[in-house]
Protein backbone atom coordinates (compact mmCIF):
# COMPACT_ATOMS: atom_id res chain seq x y z
CA UNK A 1 0.00 0.00 0.00
CA UNK A 2 1.17 3.81 -0.93
CA UNK A 3 1.49 6.08 2.49
CA UNK A 4 -1.30 8.40 1.18
CA UNK A 5 -3.51 4.87 1.41
CA UNK A 6 -2.24 3.64 5.28
CA UNK A 7 -2.74 7.58 6.10
CA UNK A 8 -6.32 7.41 5.02
CA UNK A 9 -6.76 4.25 7.20
CA UNK A 10 -8.02 4.18 10.80
CA UNK A 11 -5.29 4.54 13.55
CA UNK A 12 -6.51 0.47 14.92
CA UNK A 13 -5.91 -1.03 11.34
CA UNK A 14 -3.16 1.64 9.98
CA UNK A 15 -0.70 0.89 12.85
CA UNK A 16 -1.28 -3.06 13.14
CA UNK A 17 -0.28 -3.05 9.18
CA UNK A 18 2.95 -0.87 10.04
CA UNK A 19 3.80 -3.26 12.52
CA UNK A 20 3.63 -6.61 11.04
CA UNK A 21 5.64 -4.86 8.16
CA UNK A 22 8.23 -4.45 9.94
CA UNK A 23 8.39 -7.82 11.31
CA UNK A 24 7.92 -9.20 8.13
CA UNK A 25 11.21 -6.48 6.83
CA UNK A 26 12.98 -7.84 9.67
CA UNK A 27 12.66 -11.47 8.84
CA UNK A 28 13.17 -11.22 4.71
CA UNK A 29 16.53 -8.49 5.68
CA UNK A 30 17.64 -11.36 8.42
CA UNK A 31 17.20 -14.13 5.14
CA UNK A 32 18.78 -12.14 2.75
CA UNK A 33 21.91 -11.18 4.87
CA UNK A 34 22.25 -14.87 5.58
CA UNK A 35 21.59 -15.89 1.64
CA UNK A 36 24.63 -12.90 0.69
CA UNK A 37 27.09 -14.54 3.47
CA UNK A 38 26.30 -17.69 1.41
CA UNK A 39 26.52 -16.68 -1.96
CA UNK A 40 29.56 -14.73 -1.06
CA UNK A 41 31.88 -17.63 0.48
CA UNK A 42 30.52 -19.53 -2.15
CA UNK A 43 31.43 -17.56 -4.90
CA UNK A 44 35.14 -17.30 -3.67
CA UNK A 45 35.03 -21.21 -3.64
CA UNK A 46 34.30 -21.14 -6.59
CA UNK A 47 36.64 -19.19 -7.85
CA UNK A 48 38.97 -20.47 -5.72
CA UNK A 49 38.68 -23.89 -7.57
CA UNK A 50 38.68 -22.65 -10.82
CA UNK A 51 42.05 -21.24 -10.20
CA UNK A 52 42.93 -24.77 -8.65
CA UNK A 53 42.48 -26.33 -11.71
CA UNK A 54 44.07 -24.03 -13.94
CA UNK A 55 47.21 -24.73 -11.67
CA UNK A 56 46.89 -28.51 -12.24
CA UNK A 57 46.63 -28.07 -15.85
CA UNK A 58 50.10 -26.06 -15.71
CA UNK A 59 51.26 -28.40 -13.67
CA UNK A 60 50.82 -31.08 -15.78
CA UNK A 61 52.00 -29.26 -18.81
CA UNK A 62 55.29 -29.03 -17.31
CA UNK A 63 55.22 -32.49 -16.69
CA UNK A 64 55.65 -33.73 -20.17
CA UNK A 65 58.83 -33.63 -20.03
CA UNK A 66 59.53 -35.58 -16.90
CA UNK A 67 57.14 -38.10 -18.08
CA UNK A 68 58.74 -38.82 -21.17
CA UNK A 69 61.85 -39.61 -19.42
CA UNK A 70 59.87 -42.11 -16.80
CA UNK A 71 58.69 -43.68 -20.09
CA UNK A 72 62.51 -43.86 -21.29
CA UNK A 73 63.67 -45.20 -18.03
CA UNK A 74 60.96 -47.61 -17.79
CA UNK A 75 61.59 -49.06 -21.12
CA UNK A 76 64.99 -49.75 -20.04
CA UNK A 77 64.37 -51.02 -16.73
CA UNK A 78 61.80 -53.27 -17.88
CA UNK A 79 63.18 -54.74 -20.89
CA UNK A 80 64.70 -58.40 -19.61
CA UNK A 81 67.18 -58.39 -22.57
CA UNK A 82 69.03 -55.55 -21.07
CA UNK A 83 71.30 -57.26 -18.09
CA UNK A 84 71.07 -55.78 -14.40
CA UNK A 85 74.77 -54.44 -14.47
CA UNK A 86 73.76 -52.86 -18.05
CA UNK A 87 70.82 -50.46 -16.70
CA UNK A 88 72.99 -47.88 -14.92
CA UNK A 89 75.05 -47.37 -17.66
CA UNK A 90 72.45 -47.17 -20.50
CA UNK A 91 70.47 -44.20 -18.05
CA UNK A 92 73.48 -42.02 -16.98
CA UNK A 93 75.08 -42.98 -20.79
CA UNK A 94 73.85 -43.25 -24.60
CA UNK A 95 70.39 -43.79 -24.13
CA UNK A 96 69.22 -41.10 -21.66
CA UNK A 97 72.30 -38.99 -20.58
CA UNK A 98 73.36 -36.97 -17.06
CA UNK A 99 72.10 -33.63 -18.92
CA UNK A 100 68.56 -35.11 -19.09
CA UNK A 101 68.74 -36.34 -15.29
CA UNK A 102 69.77 -32.95 -14.02
CA UNK A 103 67.11 -30.96 -16.01
CA UNK A 104 64.34 -33.45 -14.69
CA UNK A 105 65.73 -33.36 -11.23
CA UNK A 106 65.87 -29.27 -11.00
CA UNK A 107 62.19 -28.86 -12.28
CA UNK A 108 61.45 -30.85 -9.56
CA UNK A 109 57.83 -29.63 -8.42
CA UNK A 110 56.50 -29.87 -5.18
CA UNK A 111 54.22 -32.71 -3.45
CA UNK A 112 50.85 -31.61 -4.05
CA UNK A 113 48.40 -31.56 -0.89
CA UNK A 114 45.10 -33.28 -0.27
CA UNK A 115 42.96 -30.59 -1.60
CA UNK A 116 45.09 -30.37 -4.58
CA UNK A 117 45.52 -27.23 -3.34
CA UNK A 118 42.17 -25.79 -2.99
CA UNK A 119 42.30 -23.91 0.41
CA UNK A 120 45.18 -22.59 -0.49
CA UNK A 121 43.61 -20.81 -4.05
CA UNK A 122 41.40 -19.70 -1.85
CA UNK A 123 43.53 -17.96 1.20
CA UNK A 124 43.80 -15.54 -1.93
CA UNK A 125 40.44 -14.64 -1.25
CA UNK A 126 41.11 -13.58 2.49
CA UNK A 127 40.98 -10.39 2.36
CA UNK A 128 37.90 -9.63 0.44
CA UNK A 129 35.89 -12.23 2.85
CA UNK A 130 37.03 -10.37 5.96
CA UNK A 131 35.45 -6.89 3.90
CA UNK A 132 32.19 -8.58 5.68
CA UNK A 133 31.96 -11.65 7.55
CA UNK A 134 33.27 -10.06 10.78
CA UNK A 135 29.87 -7.54 10.19
CA UNK A 136 28.07 -10.73 9.43
CA UNK A 137 29.47 -12.60 12.52
CA UNK A 138 28.35 -9.78 14.78
CA UNK A 139 25.06 -9.42 13.74
CA UNK A 140 23.70 -12.46 13.06
CA UNK A 141 23.52 -15.32 15.96
CA UNK A 142 23.62 -18.92 14.80
CA UNK A 143 22.34 -21.69 16.92
CA UNK A 144 22.73 -25.72 16.58
CA UNK A 145 21.30 -28.74 17.57
CA UNK A 146 23.77 -31.31 18.64
CA UNK A 147 26.06 -31.82 15.38
CA UNK A 148 27.81 -28.71 15.00
CA UNK A 149 28.13 -27.85 18.66
CA UNK A 150 31.71 -27.69 17.99
CA UNK A 151 31.66 -25.43 15.38
CA UNK A 152 29.21 -22.79 16.46
CA UNK A 153 32.08 -22.92 19.31
CA UNK A 154 34.61 -21.70 17.00
CA UNK A 155 32.07 -19.60 15.40
CA UNK A 156 32.31 -17.82 19.13
CA UNK A 157 35.87 -17.56 19.03
CA UNK A 158 35.98 -15.92 15.78
CA UNK A 159 33.54 -13.47 17.02
CA UNK A 160 36.03 -12.81 19.81
CA UNK A 161 39.11 -12.60 17.43
CA UNK A 162 37.36 -10.24 15.33
CA UNK A 163 36.11 -7.95 18.64
CA UNK A 164 39.59 -7.77 20.41
CA UNK A 165 41.30 -7.91 17.20
CA UNK A 166 43.91 -10.18 18.25
CA UNK A 167 45.78 -12.37 16.00
CA UNK A 168 46.32 -15.60 17.19
CA UNK A 169 44.15 -18.72 17.40
CA UNK A 170 43.52 -19.81 20.83
CA UNK A 171 45.65 -23.41 21.65
CA UNK A 172 41.82 -24.95 22.35
CA UNK A 173 40.41 -23.77 19.45
CA UNK A 174 37.65 -26.36 18.00
CA UNK A 175 39.13 -27.89 15.10
CA UNK A 176 37.27 -31.24 14.97
CA UNK A 177 34.72 -29.81 11.98
CA UNK A 178 37.62 -29.66 9.66
CA UNK A 179 37.21 -31.90 6.72
CA UNK A 180 40.39 -34.19 6.52
CA UNK A 181 41.66 -32.71 2.97
CA UNK A 182 42.21 -29.54 4.50
CA UNK A 183 43.73 -30.60 8.09
CA UNK A 184 46.85 -30.98 6.40
CA UNK A 185 46.96 -27.23 6.12
CA UNK A 186 46.74 -26.68 9.66
CA UNK A 187 48.96 -29.12 11.06
CA UNK A 188 51.69 -28.15 8.39
CA UNK A 189 50.89 -24.19 9.85
CA UNK A 190 51.59 -25.44 13.78
CA UNK A 191 54.51 -27.32 13.26
CA UNK A 192 55.78 -24.40 11.18
CA UNK A 193 55.04 -21.67 14.00
CA UNK A 194 53.39 -19.50 10.89
CA UNK A 195 50.86 -18.03 12.85
CA UNK A 196 49.13 -15.72 10.53
CA UNK A 197 48.73 -18.76 7.80
CA UNK A 198 47.40 -21.13 10.70
CA UNK A 199 44.27 -17.83 11.30
CA UNK A 200 44.18 -17.48 7.82
CA UNK A 201 43.13 -21.22 7.21
CA UNK A 202 41.37 -22.22 10.79
CA UNK A 203 39.02 -19.05 9.91
CA UNK A 204 38.40 -20.30 5.96
CA UNK A 205 37.31 -23.51 7.48
CA UNK A 206 35.13 -21.80 9.96
CA UNK A 207 33.50 -19.95 7.62
CA UNK A 208 33.27 -22.82 4.86
CA UNK A 209 31.48 -25.28 7.65
CA UNK A 210 29.28 -22.48 8.95
CA UNK A 211 27.85 -22.25 5.27
CA UNK A 212 27.92 -26.07 5.00
CA UNK A 213 25.94 -25.97 8.45
CA UNK A 214 23.56 -23.41 7.11
CA UNK A 215 22.37 -25.58 4.12
CA UNK A 216 22.09 -28.76 5.71
CA UNK A 217 20.38 -27.66 8.46
CA UNK A 218 22.66 -28.50 11.84
CA UNK A 219 22.80 -24.83 12.21
CA UNK A 220 20.11 -22.17 12.04
CA UNK A 221 19.77 -18.72 12.84
CA UNK A 222 16.88 -17.96 15.22
CA UNK A 223 14.02 -15.45 13.88
CA UNK A 224 14.61 -16.69 10.21
CA UNK A 225 12.38 -18.25 7.68
CA UNK A 226 14.38 -19.81 5.18
CA UNK A 227 17.04 -20.89 7.62
CA UNK A 228 14.78 -21.95 10.47
CA UNK A 229 15.40 -24.51 12.98
CA UNK A 230 14.46 -28.01 11.24
CA UNK A 231 12.81 -29.18 14.74
CA UNK A 232 10.43 -26.50 14.37
CA UNK A 233 8.48 -28.26 11.75
CA UNK A 234 8.60 -31.42 14.18
CA UNK A 235 5.43 -31.97 16.46
CA UNK A 236 6.54 -30.48 20.08
CA UNK A 237 6.91 -33.04 22.82
CA UNK A 238 3.17 -31.88 24.46
CA UNK A 239 1.76 -32.48 21.18
CA UNK A 240 3.37 -36.05 20.66
CA UNK A 241 2.26 -37.00 24.42
CA UNK A 242 -1.24 -36.39 22.69
CA UNK A 243 -1.14 -38.02 19.21
CA UNK A 244 1.40 -40.75 20.05
CA UNK A 245 -1.18 -43.83 21.55
CA UNK A 246 -2.45 -43.16 18.15
CA UNK A 247 0.21 -43.03 15.83
CA UNK A 248 1.88 -45.74 17.27
CA UNK A 249 -2.16 -47.80 16.59
CA UNK A 250 -2.10 -46.94 13.24
CA UNK A 251 1.39 -47.93 12.81
CA UNK A 252 1.32 -51.32 14.71
CA UNK A 253 4.17 -49.98 16.84
CA UNK A 254 4.32 -50.42 20.60
CA UNK A 255 3.83 -46.88 22.36
CA UNK A 256 6.24 -48.15 25.19
CA UNK A 257 10.12 -47.55 24.41
CA UNK A 258 11.63 -50.32 26.16
CA UNK A 259 9.06 -52.41 24.46
CA UNK A 260 9.79 -51.28 21.06
CA UNK A 261 13.55 -51.72 21.28
CA UNK A 262 13.03 -55.38 22.47
CA UNK A 263 11.02 -55.74 19.21
CA UNK A 264 13.36 -54.18 16.60
CA UNK A 265 15.97 -56.21 18.57
CA UNK A 266 13.93 -59.23 18.09
CA UNK A 267 13.67 -58.25 14.15
CA UNK A 268 17.35 -57.38 13.78
CA UNK A 269 18.50 -61.08 14.82
CA UNK A 270 15.80 -62.97 12.54
CA UNK A 271 16.89 -60.72 9.66
CA UNK A 272 20.10 -61.36 10.50
CA UNK A 273 19.76 -65.24 10.63
CA UNK A 274 17.68 -64.92 7.53
CA UNK A 275 20.65 -62.97 5.78
CA UNK A 276 23.23 -65.52 7.29
CA UNK A 277 21.29 -68.39 5.44
CA UNK A 278 20.83 -66.71 1.73
CA UNK A 279 24.96 -66.54 1.88
CA UNK A 280 25.46 -69.78 2.77
CA UNK A 281 23.58 -71.11 0.19
CA UNK A 282 25.73 -69.22 -2.29
CA UNK A 283 22.78 -68.65 -4.47
CA UNK A 284 20.37 -65.77 -3.65
CA UNK A 285 19.76 -62.62 -4.34
CA UNK A 286 22.80 -61.47 -2.01
CA UNK A 287 26.03 -63.53 -2.12
CA UNK A 288 29.60 -63.43 -1.25
CA UNK A 289 32.37 -63.20 -4.39
CA UNK A 290 35.61 -64.94 -4.46
CA UNK A 291 37.00 -61.73 -2.64
CA UNK A 292 34.53 -61.79 0.30
CA UNK A 293 32.74 -59.27 -0.87
CA UNK A 294 28.95 -58.89 -0.57
CA UNK A 295 27.27 -59.06 -3.79
CA UNK A 296 23.92 -57.38 -4.37
CA UNK A 297 22.13 -58.35 -7.15
CA UNK A 298 19.93 -55.96 -8.97
CA UNK A 299 16.19 -56.03 -8.67
CA UNK A 300 14.27 -57.66 -11.58
CA UNK A 301 11.69 -54.70 -13.06
CA UNK A 302 7.95 -55.69 -12.71
CA UNK A 303 6.49 -55.73 -16.24
CA UNK A 304 3.79 -53.67 -17.21
CA UNK A 305 0.66 -55.02 -18.93
CA UNK A 306 0.23 -54.37 -22.64
CA UNK A 307 -3.45 -53.53 -21.99
CA UNK A 308 -2.17 -51.00 -18.95
CA UNK A 309 -0.26 -49.04 -21.35
CA UNK A 310 -2.66 -49.10 -24.30
CA UNK A 311 -5.11 -47.79 -21.65
CA UNK A 312 -3.14 -45.24 -20.54
CA UNK A 313 -2.06 -44.21 -23.85
CA UNK A 314 -5.67 -44.22 -24.41
CA UNK A 315 -7.22 -42.01 -21.67
CA UNK A 316 -3.96 -39.91 -22.43
CA UNK A 317 -5.25 -38.92 -25.96
CA UNK A 318 -8.62 -38.36 -24.53
CA UNK A 319 -7.26 -35.09 -22.46
CA UNK A 320 -6.90 -32.13 -24.70
CA UNK A 321 -4.51 -29.68 -24.76
CA UNK A 322 -5.22 -26.27 -24.06
CA UNK A 323 -3.28 -23.19 -23.08
CA UNK A 324 -3.18 -22.72 -19.56
CA UNK A 325 -4.80 -19.32 -19.67
CA UNK A 326 -7.82 -20.81 -21.81
CA UNK A 327 -7.75 -23.38 -18.82
CA UNK A 328 -8.34 -19.93 -16.13
CA UNK A 329 -11.03 -18.44 -18.19
CA UNK A 330 -12.88 -22.01 -18.11
CA UNK A 331 -12.53 -22.07 -14.70
CA UNK A 332 -13.61 -17.99 -14.01
CA UNK A 333 -16.53 -18.85 -16.18
CA UNK A 334 -17.73 -22.26 -14.39
CA UNK A 335 -17.28 -20.64 -10.51
CA UNK A 336 -16.38 -16.77 -11.22
CA UNK A 337 -13.21 -17.39 -8.65
CA UNK A 338 -11.36 -13.76 -10.14
CA UNK A 339 -14.61 -12.24 -8.66
CA UNK A 340 -13.02 -12.93 -5.01
CA UNK A 341 -10.24 -10.90 -5.74
CA UNK A 342 -11.43 -7.45 -4.49
CA UNK A 343 -9.35 -3.51 -4.00
CA UNK A 344 -7.79 -3.05 -0.55
CA UNK A 345 -9.69 -0.53 -0.20
CA UNK A 346 -12.99 -1.53 -0.53
CA UNK A 347 -13.44 -0.04 -4.08
CA UNK A 348 -16.53 -1.62 -5.71
CA UNK A 349 -15.97 -0.41 -9.50
CA UNK A 350 -13.71 -2.86 -11.89
CA UNK A 351 -12.71 -2.27 -15.34
CA UNK A 352 -14.06 -4.48 -18.09
CA UNK A 353 -9.49 -5.33 -18.55
CA UNK A 354 -9.30 -5.88 -14.43
CA UNK A 355 -9.88 -9.80 -15.22
CA UNK A 356 -7.37 -10.29 -18.03
CA UNK A 357 -4.95 -8.14 -15.67
CA UNK A 358 -5.19 -10.03 -12.78
CA UNK A 359 -4.89 -13.70 -14.67
CA UNK A 360 -1.57 -12.09 -15.97
CA UNK A 361 -0.32 -11.26 -12.02
CA UNK A 362 -1.24 -14.91 -11.20
CA UNK A 363 0.02 -16.59 -14.05
CA UNK A 364 3.81 -14.04 -13.69
CA UNK A 365 3.78 -15.33 -9.56
CA UNK A 366 2.90 -18.72 -10.18
CA UNK A 367 5.54 -19.30 -12.76
CA UNK A 368 8.28 -16.88 -11.07
CA UNK A 369 8.23 -15.23 -14.63
CA UNK A 370 7.94 -11.60 -12.95
CA UNK A 371 5.80 -8.82 -13.22
CA UNK A 372 8.87 -7.48 -15.61
CA UNK A 373 9.23 -10.63 -17.94
CA UNK A 374 5.37 -10.94 -18.20
CA UNK A 375 4.65 -7.81 -19.36
CA UNK A 376 7.06 -7.83 -22.54
CA UNK A 377 5.07 -11.06 -22.89
CA UNK A 378 1.43 -10.64 -22.54
CA UNK A 379 1.56 -6.59 -24.02
CA UNK A 380 0.32 -5.07 -20.79
CA UNK A 381 2.17 -2.87 -19.61
CA UNK A 382 4.41 -3.09 -16.13
CA UNK A 383 2.65 -0.48 -14.54
CA UNK A 384 -0.92 -1.67 -14.71
CA UNK A 385 0.55 -5.13 -13.49
CA UNK A 386 2.27 -3.53 -10.39
CA UNK A 387 -0.91 -1.67 -9.42
CA UNK A 388 -3.32 -4.53 -9.71
CA UNK A 389 -0.94 -6.79 -8.08
CA UNK A 390 -0.27 -4.43 -5.42
CA UNK A 391 -4.10 -3.59 -4.96
CA UNK A 392 -6.16 -6.82 -5.85
CA UNK A 393 -3.71 -9.83 -5.21
CA UNK A 394 -2.83 -10.16 -1.19
CA UNK A 395 -3.15 -13.06 1.65
CA UNK A 396 -6.50 -13.11 3.45
CA UNK A 397 -9.56 -13.65 2.72
CA UNK A 398 -10.77 -11.44 -0.43
CA UNK A 399 -14.49 -11.66 0.25
CA UNK A 400 -14.41 -9.75 3.46
CA UNK A 401 -11.71 -7.26 1.47
CA UNK A 402 -9.34 -6.93 4.01
CA UNK A 403 -6.58 -4.27 3.37
CA UNK A 404 -2.74 -5.70 2.37
CA UNK A 405 -0.20 -5.98 -0.19
CA UNK A 406 1.10 -9.31 0.77
CA UNK A 407 1.59 -11.13 -2.27
CA UNK A 408 0.54 -14.90 -3.30
CA UNK A 409 3.19 -17.25 -2.08
CA UNK A 410 5.46 -18.17 -5.67
CA UNK A 411 6.09 -21.54 -6.32
CA UNK A 412 9.24 -23.11 -8.02
CA UNK A 413 8.27 -23.61 -11.12
CA UNK A 414 9.62 -21.52 -13.52
CA UNK A 415 10.36 -24.58 -16.20
CA UNK A 416 6.25 -25.26 -15.99
CA UNK A 417 5.37 -25.90 -19.57
CA UNK A 418 2.48 -23.66 -20.41
CA UNK A 419 0.30 -26.09 -22.59
CA UNK A 420 -1.18 -28.65 -20.10
CA UNK A 421 -3.61 -31.57 -20.36
CA UNK A 422 -6.72 -31.17 -18.64
CA UNK A 423 -10.12 -32.60 -17.97
CA UNK A 424 -13.15 -30.55 -19.29
CA UNK A 425 -14.33 -30.11 -15.65
CA UNK A 426 -11.18 -29.63 -13.09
Amino acid sequence: MTAQALQRLEPQRRHPILLTLLAQSATDVLDEVVQLFDQAVSAREGKAAHKMRDALAERGKAGKDRQALLDAILAIVADPAIADEDVGGLIRGEKIGWQRLRSAQASTLPPLPRDHGHLAALDSSYGYLRQFTPQVLDTVRFADGTAATRLLAAVEILRELNTTGARKVPGNAPTDFVPARWRGYLDAAAKDGNLPAYRHYWELCVLLALRDGLRTGDVFVPGSRRYSDPAAYLLTPAKWADHRVEFCRLVGKPADADTAVTQAEDELHTALEELEQTLAAGDGPVRLDDDGDLVISPLSAEDVPAEALALKAELTEMLPFAPIVSLLIELDKRTGFLDCFTHADGKQSRSPELKRNLMAVLLSHTTNLGLTRMADACGISYDILAWTSEWYVREGDAARGEPGAHRLPRHPVADLDLRVRHPVLL
